[in-house]
């Protein structure tokens, strides 16, 4: 349910620290979002937010800031961040919550449940998905499932994609949210970008480099590419960025892979010619969006999360690096021509996801 009123709140919230990547940056701008409207928020983190305002108020967790992984960190952050927050909320009085992932909305409730606050869970991704592809244990992903039943329970539940609401909510039959709605990542306001394309072709892959963005593929693909057909930059780091590194050297595609490191995205997409998005999972990748936004063209997974912002002509099949690298080396032929018919099919479809971000996801928190 989305609320109309004007009346301005005390707002709670939690995040263990700033981290490059869409995530953080839509945090962020949420949190903003409610400032500029009149809200005050709190939140628990050991890092402070990049938030410069007089009603963004950051109570630290008493941890040393970089020592924020590790089993002993997590142990301790998940034993006591929720009395923490529970006193937080009693101390400021409180009277909204939010999370941006199911562990943190797990955290905010015994505020909800002895407080009567309600708590808004925003849904960017699905933690289980992921713990499959990365080969965790099955009593881990039990033990996880149990803990988001836990984290869902009579919250106002936001995914950022239908598929996503539909295979969490289908996983509790009992741990049921109180309402459950849609909001979707939008398509940024960008400027245009020069159109002409020339060779070698400009591709890209921008996100965290690991196992679940499936940049191994990619490797696949360009080791049968030549440098002056196409060049493949990797934007962003990872667990994964030193085995990526090694196979690279291996099997001699220096000439034509490139790690960037994380760079600010307004600097990348005047780079690029042709985004590359093989995910086993997502959530609403940002990445996808803001190309759509620069009119970059896009070839993505054919995965679910995908098809809800891409037309099928965009998407390819998992696992199948022949389609993939006779996609690219088809795109270097006429390069300008091939990738603009790209585009035209994006943007038939682009519109649904232009929309006033800010003022949507400050209607479902109060």
């Amino acid at each position: 349910m989305i609320s109309d009123t004007t009346e301005t709140f005390r707002i709670l919230t939690c995040y263990y620290r700033p981290k490059p990547g869409g995530f953080c940056k839509r945090l962020f701008r949420g949190i903003r979002a409610l400032l500029d409207r009149g809200h005050t928020v709190h939140y628990l983190a050991v890092v402070p937010f990049p938030i410069e305002h007089p009603n963004c108020h950051f109570h630290r967790f008493p941890w040393p800031e970089e020592r924020t992984s590790g089993y002993l960190f997590w142990g301790c952050f998940h034993l006591l961040a929720p009395p923490m927050l529970l006193w937080l909320g009693f101390r400021y009085r409180t009277d909204r919550a939010f999370a941006f992932g199911h562990t943190y909305s797990l955290f905010l409730q015994p505020l909800r449940l002895l407080k009567r606050v309600p708590l808004t869970l925003f849904l960017r991704g699905d933690t289980l998905a992921k713990h499959r592809t990365t080969g965790r244990t099955e009593l881990l992903v039990a033990i996880e499932r149990f803990l988001e039943g836990l984290a869902i329970a009579g919250t106002r539940l936001q995914s950022v994609s239908e598929v996503l609401l539909n295979r969490v909510t289908a996983r509790h039959s009992l741990l049921l949210p109180a309402e459950c709605g849609i909001l979707r990542n939008d398509i940024p306001q960008c400027p245009a970008l020069p159109q002409k394309r020339e060779l070698p072709l400009r591709a890209a892959c921008v996100g965290m480099l690991e196992h679940g963005k499936n940049q191994q593929l990619l490797l696949d693909v360009f080791k049968e590419i030549k440098a002056e057909q196409a060049q493949l930059y990797l934007y962003g780091t990872g667990p994964d960025e030193q085995l990526l590194r090694e196979r690279v050297q291996r099997e001699n595609m220096t000439d034509r892979v490139h790690f960037m490191g994380w760079v600010p995205s307004e600097r990348i997409w005047p780079e690029v010619d042709l985004l590359l998005m093989p995910s086993l999972h997502e959530g609403a990748p940002n990445a996808v969006l803001e190309a759509l936004g620069y009119g970059v063209p896009v070839l993505a997974s054919d995965i679910p999360e995908h098809g809800e912002i891409l037309p099928a002509k965009c998407l390819l099949p998992l696992g199948n690096a022949t389609g993939w690298r006779k996609w690219v080396t088809f795109s270097t032929n006429e390069p300008d021509y091939r990738l603009r018919e790209l585009i035209r099919e994006q943007e038939a479809i682009a519109d649904r996801l232009r929309f006033d971000w800010d003022e949507a996801f400050v209607r479902c928190v109060p």
